[in-house]
């Protein structure tokens, strides 16, 4: 395995804008960017493991973690400009590492969110010079599909609402936007609420974008718990490589 670490993915990047890359044996690989979880309060692009890396270098995909700004220096939406923004580092350099150009933007929990927002509000990737057409697929798992609650917390709000507003994915639904194929992940003991807005997030998709290639997936366990198969391998891992095959080039 082939590792780059510290790679700005900005000009005159901080210490929060940064990003490690991630290589399989062969060249021509799919890669994945993945936005870590931690309530946009903590965790970092190290957090990638949670993936399982070897894993998926093993089956072919390069992988890519993301380091973004956070609370409490953030506010919103950085944290969702700087994940569009690596995004388009990725997009314009993967080429040089043997990639060929195919990008998965994946998400535990906050990262998640950033994940969903990117997806459904257009802007932030178009304001860096990215089509939604250059992104292969969108896997979200556990994200707060409304307003996430410390962005509640940001605008002096109970943390505890449930609010679709500009702030939250679900919001960004709606007849002829066309989007890439999503998954959608969630878990039986999830947080309070989450279950429910993915649930939603997802009926949502079907009932005014039904051309729209969304899948949903419930895996056993508490809020990211990365439950294992009788064999020890991940569940997350297989559901996420079978998406990504249904999906195709």
């Amino acid at each position: 395995m082939k590792t780059y670490t510290d790679i700005p993915y900005v000009e005159n990047a901080t210490e929060m804008q940064l990003l490690d890359i991630y290589l399989p044996e062969k060249e021509g690989f799919d890669t994945i960017i993945f936005l870590h979880g931690g309530g946009i309060t903590s965790g970092n692009r190290k957090n990638i493991g949670y993936l399982d890396v070897e894993s998926f270098l093993a089956k072919g995909f390069g992988l890519v973690g993301v380091e973004y700004h956070l609370y409490p220096d953030a506010k919103f939406p950085e944290f969702i400009q700087d994940s569009a923004a690596a995004v388009a580092y990725v997009l314009n350099n993967i080429g040089k590492y043997g990639g060929n150009g195919n990008v998965i933007i994946a998400g535990a929990s906050a990262g998640a969110y950033i994940t969903m927002m990117l997806c459904m509000d257009h802007r932030y990737l178009e304001a860096v010079g990215v089509k939604q057409e250059q992104i292969k697929a969108y896997i979200s798992d556990s994200a707060q599909q409304f307003c996430h609650f410390n962005v509640l917390k940001e605008m002096g709000l109970d943390e505890r609402l449930e609010r679709i507003d500009e702030h939250a994915p679900i919001c960004f639904v709606r007849e002829g936007l066309k989007i890439r194929p999503v998954m959608l992940i969630y878990y039986s003991d999830d947080i309070k609420c989450r279950p429910e807005e993915t649930r939603l997030m997802y009926a949502s998709i079907k009932n005014l974008m039904p051309e729209a290639v969304v899948s949903i997936e419930e895996l056993p366990g508490t809020h990211c718990c990365r439950p294992r198969e009788a064999d020890g391998s991940l569940i997350l891992t297989k559901k996420v490589c079978e998406f990504l095959e249904r999906v195709g080039s």
